[in-house]
């Protein structure tokens, strides 16, 4: 599935343009070209897949920085705002605002487009940490849709496990992103699946 959905040569309706008249439109949603990026990332039918795949990966953050930092807080509102970034954590009078995005990799701009987004987002609030007496950053964590993995990562990362951890850790995420991802893609072309307790898809034969 990776090597083809990368090519783009999966048979989605926006995804054949060698065949004329065809219908682009999403088999489920109806409302949007049904194109790879569409359909993992944007069609509402999958939206509670997204949150189980975005879940995952928040827990593998929390579990690889837990042992340096404290965590403050998993997806709360923060200091009195309607933002809820994944992870507040803290080392010593430094705080990280850290927010997981799994952007779609079809432009070389989209590492980049994801990360600015989110330092827009969360940047205005860093001076409510800083009245604390605390420094604040933002950190965004970025694992592309097909398997990418953002290198700013690993600078990130490397402040609490070490290079062999990260290694291992930077696979069970792209894993996580692939597995994720393919079961979506299964659900829109067979049907609705059903989602057993630890959360991965069982689609029907």
């Amino acid at each position: 599935f990776i090597h083809k959905a990368r090519l783009n040569l999966v048979p989605l309706n926006g995804c054949q343009p060698w065949k004329a008249g065809n219908d682009k439109m999403c088999r489920r949603c109806q409302q949007w070209n049904e194109t790879l990026p569409h359909v993992i990332n944007h069609c509402g039918i999958h939206s509670h897949a997204w949150q189980l795949r975005h879940n995952a990966i928040v827990e593998r953050v929390v579990k690889a920085i837990s042992p340096k930092a404290k965590i403050l807080s998993i997806n709360q509102n923060v200091c009195g705002t309607t933002l809820r970034p994944d992870i507040v954590a803290q080392v010593g009078k430094k705080v990280m605002i850290i927010d997981v995005t799994c952007p779609f990799e079809g432009a070389d701009t989209a590492f980049t487009a994801a990360w600015e987004d989110k330092c827009t987002k969360y940047e205005p609030r860093l001076p409510l940490y800083q009245a604390m007496g605390l420094t604040a950053t933002v950190v965004p964590f970025i694992v592309g849709a097909l398997g990418s993995w953002c290198p700013w990562n690993d600078k990130f990362l490397k402040q609490f496990c070490s290079g062999s951890y990260i290694n291992l850790f930077r696979k069970l995420c792209v894993s996580d992103s692939i597995k994720w991802y393919r079961d979506i893609y299964i659900e829109h072309l067979n049907g609705p699946p059903t989602v057993p307790a630890r959360g991965r898809f069982i689609t029907g034969g």
